[in-house]
């Protein structure tokens, strides 16, 4: 073997070996986790990292989280937040229909499952990129749809409450696809049409 080739491989082969060993030290920024902390996620994975990672391949969660989901090594399952399976938030049960199904499961178990800083936030405010805030939907606050009375003035049919807040606050915070509908149109197993006690009344 040529002497120069010798000296060349002395020389630049162990530099080349450094260079490339000096390189897998540096930190993955695509990683989902963190080295610093012992391999648990990287800040933010909750909620709205997590759950963009199981949709686009959840199948990777399996050799931490066991192949059924129930807590594998990382000794977490997914039914720890998950009501319904490691796919689905509330109970199966729901269906499409969360904003129907809801107040029963929830004057059976409270709110504690909903109320923590991944769902629906530990006041029941919303959490970003995950559950809204109940008020959102609840103008009455958590454990009331409306902010009166619904049958306050029941023997006679009229609803003297909801009135008056329709004519002072208008119909916006009625108006969306769980309440009456974007056309007051009404929706199933929730509020009614405007209609069926307003019949011909126009609402703006």
């Amino acid at each position: 073997m040529s002497p120069i080739r010798t000296v060349a491989q002395r020389t630049w082969l162990p530099m080349l070996l450094v260079l490339v060993l000096a390189g897998c030290g540096d930190k993955n920024t695509q990683s989902v986790f963190s080295a610093d902390s012992g391999g648990a996620h990287v800040a933010g994975w909750l909620p709205g990292g997590h759950m963009a990672a199981a949709t686009a391949n959840i199948d990777s969660c399996t050799e931490c989280h066991g192949g059924d989901f129930s807590g594998g090594i990382s000794k977490v399952a997914c039914t720890k937040c998950h009501l319904g399976n490691q796919q689905d938030v509330h109970p199966l049960t729901w269906g499409d229909l969360a904003y129907a199904r809801h107040p029963s499961y929830i004057s059976q178990n409270g709110t504690t499952a909903c109320a923590n800083i991944y769902c629906h936030g530990a006041n029941l405010t919303g959490v970003a990129s995950s559950g809204p805030s109940c008020s959102s939907c609840h103008i009455g606050g958590p454990s009331a749809v409306h902010s009166w009375t619904v049958f306050n003035d029941f023997s006679t049919g009229r609803l003297p409450r909801h009135s008056q807040y329709v004519g002072n606050s208008g119909t916006a915070s009625c108006r969306n696809a769980v309440c009456h509908g974007a056309n007051l149109q009404g929706v199933t197993l929730s509020g009614p049409p405007c209609s069926e006690c307003h019949p011909g009344v126009t609402f703006q």
